[in-house]
């Protein structure tokens, strides 16, 4: 199944838009890459036909988190977040700022609201398992494993405790610095 542009998204290749312009470096931290907006939903319907462990994160004043294990790493969802005294927040619109006071400020410990893949061979896999093309380069702090490897493990996993956990583990990110934590644990 791949991802396909449903209105002129990314370049017209065929297989749909590269990998590059779907999952782009974080500056969260190293191994963290940011899913475009316009093509969460896909990868939200993928996640949910894979039978991973999932966790969510709820919180008060904190953003509301859905976590998915996938290999050493997984993939996290951040909802929009409403601070004392304000009125709920909504995401803004793509290339709209959002209204004074509805969501963190930019330079906020807070996680902003968005999807994001953690670790490289979560990268690998989706871009494997969606059909991007692009992708054959290593990425500044990826171990590379064997052609085929990160595929193999993922065919051969199973939903236990351990994967519960690091659902769990994944659910807690809602700042910076406890992803960068998550992030460090769960790098192999």
């Amino acid at each position: 199944m791949a991802i396909q542009p449903e209105t002129g998204v990314g370049n017209g290749a065929s297989g749909g838009p590269r990998w590059d312009e779907v999952f782009t470096p974080s500056d969260l931290a190293e191994g963290v890459f940011d899913v475009r907006w316009d093509l969460r939903p896909r990868l939200r319907r993928w996640l949910a036909d894979q039978g991973l462990a999932t966790a969510s994160g709820r919180e008060t004043h904190r953003p509301a988190i859905d976590a998915w294990a996938l290999l050493d790493g997984g993939v996290v969802a951040v909802s929009a977040v409403s601070l004392p005294g304000i009125p709920p927040g909504a995401v803004p619109l793509p290339g709209r700022e959002p209204a004074a006071g509805t969501t963190p400020p930019r330079n906020s410990a807070l996680l902003s609201p968005g999807m994001r893949l953690i670790g490289h061979r979560t990268l690998r896999l989706v871009v494997a398992r969606l059909g991007l093309p692009g992708g054959d380069d290593p990425l500044p702090g990826e171990h590379r494993d064997v052609p085929g490897l990160v595929e193999d493990l993922f065919d051969a996993r199973r939903r236990d405790a351990e994967s519960a956990e690091q659902a769990e583990l994944l659910a807690t990110c809602t700042d910076r610095t406890s992803l960068r934590w998550v992030v460090t644990a769960l790098r192999p």
